[in-house]
């Protein structure tokens, strides 16, 4: 088992990367701190949550696989702006539902279970699509963690072909040897298609993040 960390939150601004995408939703993860160690049928973190560019509230989890726990940043005045902002959370989670709906996702039980107003008209209470929401931000700014490691290591390219990532060989990704690989698999390999391969080590880091996410 695996020491306790007694510090394990780091604090880390929102990633100029991650900014650079554009927003799918007008929920933000600020502050992000994560622990690796904790998470286990969730994630383990904590982070504050903005909405239209507003920080609102506090979100955090234990990473046991219970739901999120949302707290208000002012405990002795904000209770009536922490109950307007979560109501305005779940109607957000709820829009971003919907347009993964419009992308193909089946996720209209979903809506049907945690976004339905009741017999009297009144709007859900349940904060599950909130919960779903912040995990898919967690998970991206985790993903593109991982690209950043790649990258550092390994030669890849993304194959538009197979929508797949690729790495080549085992040479650290130094200019040398990525025009190296680069005019041996352009102009004389046999492998196909190989000169439609975006080089990820050599394009912008936000660039070859949308590569990276629309790889299968």
């Amino acid at each position: 088992m695996a020491p306790r960390n007694n510090n394990p939150f780091q604090p880390k601004d929102l990633d100029p990367t991650l900014a650079a995408m554009g927003p799918r939703s007008t929920i933000e993860l600020k502050n992000l701190s994560h622990n690796v160690t904790f998470s286990e049928e969730t994630h383990c973190f904590r982070a504050s949550i903005y909405i239209n560019g507003k920080r609102m509230f506090c979100a955090e989890n234990r990473g046991c696989g219970g739901p999120n726990d949302y707290l208000p940043f002012d405990f002795a005045n904000g209770k009536e702006a922490f109950v307007e902002a979560m109501s305005l959370a779940r109607e957000e989670a709820k829009q971003y539902t919907l347009k993964k709906i419009e992308l193909g996702e089946d996720l209209q039980w979903a809506i049907d279970a945690f976004a339905s107003e009741d017999e009297d008209g009144n709007p859900s209470q349940s904060n599950e699509l909130i919960d779903w929401l912040i995990a898919d931000l967690i998970n991206e700014q985790l993903t593109l963690k991982e690209m950043r490691k790649t990258l550092k290591k390994k030669v890849t390219v993304y194959d538009p072909k197979s929508n797949d990532i690729l790495h080549l060989g085992r040479d650290k990704p130094t200019d040398e040897i990525l025009e190296k690989y680069k005019n041996h698999f352009t102009t004389r390999s046999e492998i196909k298609n190989t000169k439609d391969w975006i080089w990820l080590n050599t394009i912008p880091e936000a660039e070859a993040y949308k590569y990276w996410r629309t790889a299968s």
